[in-house]
Parts: structure tokens; sequence; C-alpha cells
């Protein structure tokens, strides 16, 4: 299955997530670790889809995530600057562009290596709290630690 760039925009602008997971982890220089993911969900019978955008994109898994939903996840910072790089060139038509926006921060903080230390953290846990897709409740009680010190 050949993708036209303009029917992926739609096709994500739809279906399409910029999420980003920020978790207590002890182990990493900063006390927490940073998981910006694109992801695609569609139903079981629709499965060709997902391995088609991840084709189209070149980078991704296809797994289950429900009983008969399965999803596209890119978590691969290669591969974020990647579908950066995409929708910047065949931009987002729906509000889905502001995550997107604040999401491209993000990736790009981290190919900075910013998410490694505590300021760093501090200013995407900011930039996440401006988007629709994340948990706002966990990233204020990170922001509290992390002004804490």
């Amino acid at each position: 299955m050949e993708l036209d760039p303009q029917w992926v925009v739609g096709f994500v602008d739809g279906e399409g997530c910029f999420h980003v997971n920020i978790q207590k982890h002890p182990e990493m220089s900063a006390g927490f670790q940073v998981v910006p993911e694109f992801v695609v969900v569609q139903p079981e019978r629709d499965l060709q889809i997902l391995y088609a955008l991840k084709r189209f994109f070149g980078f991704g898994v296809v797994r289950r995530c429900h009983t008969d939903r399965y999803a596209l996840r890119i978590r691969k910072l290669k591969g974020l600057e990647h579908v950066c790089d995409f929708f910047l060139k065949h931009s987002l038509k729906t509000r889905k562009h502001s995550d997107f926006q604040k999401f491209r921060k993000i990736v790009l903080l981290m190919l900075q290596q910013k998410h490694l230390d505590r300021e760093g953290v501090l200013r995407i846990v900011d930039i996440a709290m401006q988007m629709k897709t994340t948990k706002d409740s966990a990233l204020q009680k990170i922001k509290a630690e992390l002004e804490s010190g």
C-alpha cells in the first residue's frame, strides 16, 4: 500500500496522537525519564494501515494494545525527528497542529540532551503541560518535585 503524504496528514489529523510521558526514574541523571511518542491506533481489521504507516515513516513498532486494537508507536528520537520533519513540510490541519508544535519543541530539546538535567526536564514538563494529550495532575506533581530540588 503506497501512501500519499496528504492522505497521511489527514489520517493523522483524525487518528494520530503526539504524547509525552514523564516518569520518575532514579537511575536517570535528572531523576526522571522523558518518553515522547507518536501513536496511531486502529482496530485489527485496519492493521494493514499501521504497517503502511510504519513503512512510510521508516520507524516504529506495531503491537496489540487492547483486545482488538493495535498501535503504531514511534519512540526512538531519530524516528521522532523524521516524523517532525515530515509534519513541518506537510502541516496538520486541525488543532492537533498545536500539540505537534509543542511535541517538536520537546523532541528538539531531547536532541540537545536537555532531558538529562533537572532544568531541562522542568522545561519539558512546562511544554508538555500545554499539550492536550498529557495528564496535567501527574505533571504538576513532577514540576513541584523538580522545583523543590
